[in-house]
């Protein structure tokens, strides 16, 4: 249970600086590939890069596989997609696909160069928006274990 709070406690910081950087992006209204001119502008989004990376990292990497353990389950060995599927029927993630779907986001985030700015912009908007879909599967794992852990 120790190691479970502690994952919950690394997942919190992340979604809150992950939180940060995205109220400050869309405070700026439309997002144009002349903010890559502005040096605040650009640590904001690889904040924003960074963070919806890494919560995505703890959550696959840490918080999965600890939950299931934590339910019983045997996750040692199994391959991602058997963790995600058994999260799935056990009905903790809205399904697998979406993990995968956001997951791929993360991938091409990260492998695309700052001076593809036109695909970069377009990965941007697309992650600002499916960020609420990785926050909200944060949040409902959180209630259970919460609700589990008492």
């Amino acid at each position: 249970m120790k190691d479970l709070k502690l994952i919950l406690e690394e997942c919190d910081r992340h979604l809150e600086r992950l939180l940060y950087s995205k109220r400050k992006i869309e405070s700026w209204g439309n997002i144009e590939s002349d903010l890559f001119e502005d040096p605040d502008k650009v640590e904001t989004l690889d904040s924003f890069i960074f963070r919806f990376s890494k919560l995505q990292d703890s959550m696959g990497e840490k918080l999965f596989p600890s939950l299931l353990e934590f339910l019983g389950e045997e996750v040692r060995n199994k391959p991602f997609i058997d963790i995600l599927n058994r999260l799935e029927k056990l009905e903790l993630i809205p399904s697998a696909e979406k993990w995968k779907e956001l997951r791929e986001l993360r991938n091409l985030l990260t492998h695309t160069y700052p001076w593809q700015r036109k695909e970069l912009i377009e990965l941007i908007k697309r992650a600002l928006s499916l960020s609420e879909d990785l926050t909200n599967i944060y949040m409902n794992l959180k209630e259970f274990l919460k609700n589990r852990l008492g």
